[in-house]
């Protein structure tokens, strides 16, 4: 683009519909049968044309017997409008996609537990009604995650709602009733005993999450049976490390359903049957309270929702919805949350 065109564009004397009804008239090679296809009046089309001229300072179009053709400026102008007016349609065709929430991009965080198939079922809805959204999903557990959402990193969490851990400024919105038990590996001993009391399980070998919400709840558990905490314990970032751990046969576990489902169905994960168990706790979605939330990440939203509630639909016909858990439920209910619950993010 040359100084006179920039200096024009610059001061807005360039305007698209100026350049659209000048593309005309060079397609069609005539001010009056361009004025008929434009629907407007033919000096009013001259006098627009004229106007460009000036604002640029240079002749456009070159007068002939039968019509007119466009000078060497106008040619380059031609090019030019083209690109402009392509560049003008795909930015209205962006900005009203970002707007319906078909475009733009989402960061979702999932706690350890749900990173398998409940992101893979949420990537899949969301590819198929959405796109045209960038997905960005980042896995780890709660106190990592909530850190994020409240520098603005994460736009949303899909969690297990911790009995203490409560950030500030935050939102739950509480969609799933998620079970843990305490689980051995086929092979080991208590894994066949009718009844596993609070003493069988302080004397194992225990491997565990490295999470203060963990260790405070075993903590409080055996203390109330008369039991002191735990020592010697395997202790591991990893659920997965975890969950093989616990598939040797050699360590009790505690660990939630999403997690462990699909081996304790086979067999080769048993829940122990001790009284209290299995633990009851809700899990759901995350935002920062106060916050407007672009259209993809409402979009986003609005299918974590549609996952959640086929996966809670799917589990056992006797648990009860997420909504109802710890009324008259026999799991014990180390956090029930009703309705939506606001409290102040911490920042780390």
């Amino acid at each position: 683009m040359d100084e006179t065109m920039r200096t024009a564009v610059y001061r807005g004397h360039l305007e698209i519909r100026q350049l659209r009804q000048f593309m005309v008239v060079v397609d069609v090679g005539c001010v009056s049968k361009a004025s008929e296809q434009l629907h407007i009046t033919q000096p009013a089309l001259t006098r627009n044309i004229k106007n460009l001229e000036e604002s640029l300072n240079a002749i456009l179009l070159e007068r002939k017997p039968r019509g007119v053709v466009p000078t060497e400026a106008g040619l380059a102008l031609y090019r030019y409008a083209h690109l402009i007016l392509n560049e003008a349609k795909r930015a209205a065709r962006d900005v009203q996609a970002i707007a319906s929430g078909k475009r733009g991009h989402v960061h979702v965080g999932f706690a350890a537990m749900f990173a398998g198939s409940m992101a893979e079922h949420f990537t899949i809805a969301l590819s198929d009604a959405c796109p045209g959204v960038r997905l960005r999903i980042t896995e780890g557990f709660f106190e990592e995650l909530v850190a994020e959402l409240g520098h603005g990193k994460l736009d949303v969490i899909l969690s297990n709602f911790p009995p203490d851990a409560v950030p500030a400024d935050a939102r739950f919105e509480p969609l799933l009733a998620i079970r843990s038990n305490f689980v051995v590996g086929r092979s080991h001993p208590l894994a066949c005993r009718a009844e596993v009391t609070a003493q069988d399980l302080c004397a194992a070998q225990w491997a565990l999450v490295r999470r203060p919400h963990v260790a405070d709840f075993l903590d409080s558990f055996f203390a109330s049976q008369g039991f002191p905490a735990l020592t010697g314990s395997v202790e591991t970032n990893s659920l997965t490390t975890l969950k093989s751990l616990v598939m040797s046969g050699r360590y009790v576990s505690l660990l939630a359903e999403p997690w462990v489902g699909d081996e304790m169905r086979s067999g080769d994960i048993v829940a122990l049957p001790v009284a209290g168990a299995p633990v009851l706790r809700q899990a759901g979605l995350i935002t920062r309270d106060g916050v407007e939330q672009r259209p993809a990440v409402e979009r986003a939203i609005v299918v974590l929702r549609e996952v959640c509630a086929a996966w809670q639909a799917g589990q056992d016909g006797s648990r009860r919805p997420a909504s109802a858990a710890g009324a008259g439920s026999r799991a014990t209910a180390d956090r029930i949350v009703p309705g939506v619950v606001r409290a102040p993010l911490r920042r780390q």
